[in-house]
């Protein structure tokens, strides 16, 4: 017979439990006073539904002098006598076994029957909140939940997954292992966002779901699909939940669903089914926390999720004491915009121009901006270019602004058949926006058309270039918190190119910071810098490198000390955090894209790029690594450490040139 189940099970009847203490007159048992043949109903222990609710079960123990061990619906216990509340009707479960001397023994499970549903045990809100609640004649309204994909201005996150300090979990320096229900009880140390060593925005997870129901015959239901690179994980199951404790609750899976995460995160917990913790449970977001056990040592895994209708917009996230009040909108102070405007690039330095040209950024022309009010207070962008909702733009554009007069000149697709297929107006700049005299049209892509008077400016400088925006939505309260806005990229004078400039490298530094990287093919690894590193002394400043749109990064070096195998062809690759990141890989499958093959000549000098002429604004690397790494394994003669790998101590590498250009 199937069972229902609704509350947490007890992960495995061998776990050890702790023994209470024994009086003088308590007595104890050794491993041949219990068989499990005696552990028995009505002997040992008994079951009985309360005389007045049957979905109340008493759970009492007829056993003197040992500790009870209960394993029920609604999880584990040592007390004499315990009481459980079942909501729906089925069969049930419970093992009973005792603390003996020699360990704990367990009999064979019980089966009972509760003949009725009691939907009013499902009061507690978080019945709703997960998995829709029941009405009043136990018909279920099941709830989707999706992986979060941004943040939504309430509690915390920003993306599928956090980081939690377990021994401080309020984040604050207080020593606090107590983790409860509700984002003011707790705080992330980290909040990656979308990384691409860990879940980047493009990878299928981010297109898997849960649902969950009640249902008066089914119980406890879960549907679940998780989307990988191999295709798509369907599963339906149960789920028990456990609120007992209501500022603890606990969720298990059951029949192959499991705490929702991304298939690379698939050995990084043991546990993703049993007494998993809610730490967060609204209408709106859903959290787990699993507790991380590989060799990177015990870390909560915050799983961050948002209900479907609130991602698809159908419900609107309300503000209210129960939830954290959003910050409102600010927006950038630009000082001295009229000059900002008309600063443009040159060879080596910055120019004030009597006009300048603006061309679109050629990844992404045009965005989504929306405000994050909670923790955050930024706008950020919502990466929606390309979608259905923001149709590629292939048309040309040119938006050149004349100081003299402030003149404006707009040449787009939308002005074709016009006198000379363009437009012509004045404008003005008054509090941080661009005001055209005329309504202007400056982009339309299917049924996107940005065009209006009043452009807010959001960005103005030589490196990222002139963003500007028009309001695109609202919140709750009508006030607007979403643009969509225009990224433009000013000429460089006499289409000149910046650099090069040149970084200073310490060569000693770098010889300190080279070692055998074995989470990378055990390649020989030359660090530049690593945010993660510590307070070390780094062969650069990191602050230094700034590489601008149709810039690149050439980096020059040779390796003096080493002698390689003969016919031996070594690739060396640059290495780093942004975007999707470049590495080798444990497998070393990384270098088979985008490195250059090493100078193996005695002297031989070795270049490696980073090229960012086709990207969409400056790229810095103070927020991640900038590493260069080295085949090696089986490649080199000498000198070898005594595992026959190259040996960073007696090798010098030396980087003859660092540029940006």
């Amino acid at each position: 017979m199937k069972l229902n189940c609704f509350y947490s099970f007890l992960a495995a009847a061998g776990m050890l439990f702790v023994a209470s203490a024994c009086s003088d007159d308590d007595y104890s048992l050794d491993a041949a006073s219990v068989d499990p043949s005696q552990l028995v109903q009505g002997t040992a222990f008994e079951v009985k539904p309360d005389a007045e609710n049957p979905n109340v079960i008493h759970l009492t123990s007829k056993m003197k002098g040992v500790t009870p061990l209960w394993v029920t619906p609604q999880g584990r216990s040592q007390s004499s006598d315990y009481t459980i509340d079942l909501p729906f009707a089925g069969d049930y479960e419970v093992t009973f076994g005792v603390m003996t001397q020699a360990g704990p023994v367990y009999g064979n499970p019980y089966t009972f029957n509760v003949p009725q549903n009691d939907f009013s045990m499902l009061s507690d809100p978080i019945w709703t909140n997960l998995a829709g609640g029941v009405d009043e004649n136990g018909n279920g309204n099941p709830k989707k939940w999706v992986v979060m994909d941004k943040s939504y201005g309430v509690g915390y996150g920003s993306a599928p997954v956090m980081y939690l300090d377990p021994d401080h979990v309020k984040n604050d320096g207080v020593e606090n292992k107590d983790l409860l229900l509700g984002s003011e009880n707790w705080a992330p140390n980290w909040d990656p966002g979308f990384q691409s060593w860990l879940i980047p925005d493009t990878d299928p997870y981010m297109e898997s779901y849960m649902i969950f129901g009640l249902d008066p015959i089914k119980g406890c239901t879960l549907t679940q699909m998780r989307k990988t690179a191999s295709g798509e994980e369907l599963v339906e199951g149960t789920f028990t939940l456990n609120v007992s404790d209501l500022k603890r609750p606990t969720i298990t899976f059951n029949g192959g669903t499991f705490a929702m995460h991304n298939q690379g995160m698939d050995g990084v917990c043991d546990n993703y089914t049993q007494d998993i913790k809610i730490i967060e449970c609204t209408p709106y977001v859903l959290q787990f926390a699993t507790m991380r056990t590989n060799s990177e040592g015990p870390w909560w895994l915050v799983w961050n999720f948002v209900a479907a209708d609130v991602q698809d917009g159908t419900v609107t996230i309300p503000t209210g004491p129960e939830l954290i009040e959003e910050a409102k909108p600010e927006f950038p102070e630009h000082e001295n915009l009229e000059t900002l405007l008309f600063t443009v690039p040159g060879a080596t330095t910055t120019y004030v121009g009597a006009e300048v040209i603006y061309h679109l950024d050629e990844e992404t022309p045009y965005d989504i901006l929306q405000w994050n009010g909670t923790g955050a207070n930024k706008w950020e962008s919502q990466g929606l270019y390309g979608n259905i909702d923001l149709p590629v733009y292939e048309g040309d554009f040119a938006l050149t602004l004349t100081r003299d007069g402030l003149k404006a000149n707009i040449v787009n697709d939308f002005y074709a058949g016009y006198s000379n297929d363009e437009f012509n107006t004045s404008f003005s700049v008054a509090d941080n926006q661009v005001i055209f005299k005329d309504e202007v049209t400056l982009l339309q892509a299917g049924n996107v058309k940005i065009s209006g008077t009043d452009f807010q400016v959001f960005t103005c400088n030589v490196d990222d270039g002139l963003q500007l925006g028009i309001p695109y939505g609202t919140d709750q309260n009508g006030t607007v918190n979403r643009y969509i806005v225009l990224n433009l990229i000013p000429e460089p004078a006499g289409g000149a190119q910046t650099g090069p400039t040149v970084i200073n490298v310490d060569n000693d530094a770098l010889k300190a910071q080279s070692y055998l990287d074995s989470g990378n093919a055990n390649c020989y690894r030359l660090e530049l810098f690593n945010a993660w590193g510590g307070d070390k002394v780094w062969p650069v400043d990191i602050n230094a490198i700034k590489v601008k749109k149709k810039q690149v990064l050439k980096i020059t070096l040779k390796l003096d000390g080493v002698e390689w195998n003969a016919g031996a062809a070594p690739r060396a690759l640059l290495c780093h955090n942004v975007g999707d990141g470049v590495w080798p890989g444990a497998d070393g499958s990384g270098f088979n894209n985008g490195s250059v093959a090493v100078n193996t000549a005695p002297g031989g000098e070795t270049t490696i790029v980073y090229d960012n002429t086709k990207g969409s604004g400056a790229v810095t690397f103070d927020a991640g690594c900038l590493s260069i790494c080295i085949e090696q394994a089986g490649l080199v003669a000498s000198p070898l450490d005594e595992d026959g790998n190259i040996d960073p101590t007696a090798v010098t590498p030396v980087i003859t040139s660092m540029t940006i250009e």
